[in-house]
């Protein structure tokens, strides 16, 4: 990989173009719609400036798998600046979380579209599962705080109900709130005892 000299705030806002406009390309056609070509022609942008910041096309979506985990970790930790002391706590934090995480379809296509890339991808899929282990170590902190008897397997159980929400919110248009609300509450009480 060749030395590049620290980055003008131009750059910057070159290279945070190229991110946005890769996800928006990814949420739109899939993982296949990417090509330096097509997102320089998207982003409005020469075509060096792509290869200037990506060397590769794995560079460029590692960079923007990344890239969507470090907005959903802001996300997150902008949730969590409130205690979480019961049960009725953990469910309105989760239901808050899918919710936002819900309401820009765009990007929750693009980090499904990523997810089914880092089934072909062995580094996509090591971020993906050290995405995953935070998100269950969140979980499973506030349920062992709680009283649950197995937190990890919980907190596991609670992420993979999630997914399943968020897929199906996106398959059918129209997410189902109140319903995600009444479940999540159920499952909560299985688990804490």
């Amino acid at each position: 990989m060749r030395s590049r000299p620290s980055p003008s705030v131009q750059q910057i806002g070159r290279r945070q173009l190229i991110l946005d406009t890769t996800l928006k390309m990814i949420a739109a056609g899939g993982i296949d719609s990417v090509t330096h070509r097509k997102v320089a022609e998207a982003a409005g942008i020469p075509l060096g400036s792509t290869t200037y910041y990506f060397d590769s096309r794995e560079h460029l979506l590692r960079e923007v798998f990344e890239y969507y985990i470090a907005m959903a970790m802001s996300l997150h930790e902008s949730l969590k600046t409130t205690p979480i002391n019961s049960s009725s706590d953990l469910v309105n934090f989760l239901v808050e979380l899918t919710n936002r995480e819900i309401q820009d379809e765009r990007l929750l296509l693009a980090e499904y579209e990523m997810t089914l890339f880092a089934a072909r991808n062995e580094r996509i899929a090591g971020l993906l599962h050290e995405w995953d282990s935070v998100m269950v170590a969140n979980i499973a902190e506030a349920l062992t705080a709680l009283g649950a008897k197995r937190p990890q397997d919980a907190g596991r159980t609670i992420l993979h109900f999630v997914r399943g929400y968020e897929l199906d919110g996106l398959s059918r248009h129209t997410p189902d709130p109140n319903g995600f609300r009444r479940r999540i509450q159920d499952m909560l009480a299985a688990f804490i005892t």
